[in-house]
């Protein structure tokens, strides 16, 4: 049976049944699926506080194919649709290991390279991901110093997918 669109999904980590957003910082993959692909979903809002000196967090998902048969051959990922805010970028890298975890949430996952790959030419590559398989996938939210207010901060989008 081939693999379908809707068979590759994104969990949140932090233990088994972790369902905050907030606690998604890498370690064992949660059975609560991140549902809603908006980094607003996946981080705080900016504080005041943070927005005046800066900031950078850190969240883990993990992207998991969901079919029961089928292994996702040659799955990528990359960031589809920036953050509209001058003040905040997005970055995203790939655990290979899938087994970090971090402290708290403005701790770096160690010696992974972050990057905003913006289509699919320079999308990340996270090889084929077996029947009930993951993929760990790392973001970093920064707020440059001195931002200001902006209405849709964290719309960002990700698409991962698999090759044909």
């Amino acid at each position: 049976m081939a693999l379908v669109a809707g068979d590759l999904k994104m969990f949140l980590t932090g233990g088994a049944s972790n369902a905050d957003p907030n606690l998604s910082l890498g370690g064992v993959t949660s059975s609560v699926q991140f549902v809603d692909d908006t980094l607003q979903n996946l981080f705080g809002n900016v504080s005041a506080a943070e927005a005046l000196v800066g900031s950078t967090k850190y969240r883990a998902l993990a992207l998991k194919n969901t079919s029961g048969t089928s292994i996702a051959y040659g799955t990528y990922i990359h960031i589809s649709e920036e953050t509209p805010s001058t003040y905040t970028t997005v970055e995203i890298a790939y655990d290979a290991t899938g087994t970090q975890d971090i402290v708290d949430e403005n701790t770096a996952p160690v010696g992974l390279i972050f990057s905003a790959p913006l289509d699919l030419a320079t999308a990340i590559a996270l090889g084929d991901i077996a029947v009930s398989g993951v993929a760990r996938i790392w973001f970093k939210r920064i707020v440059t110093a001195g931002a200001v207010a902006f209405p849709d901060e964290g719309q960002v989008t990700v698409t991962a997918g698999n090759a044909p």
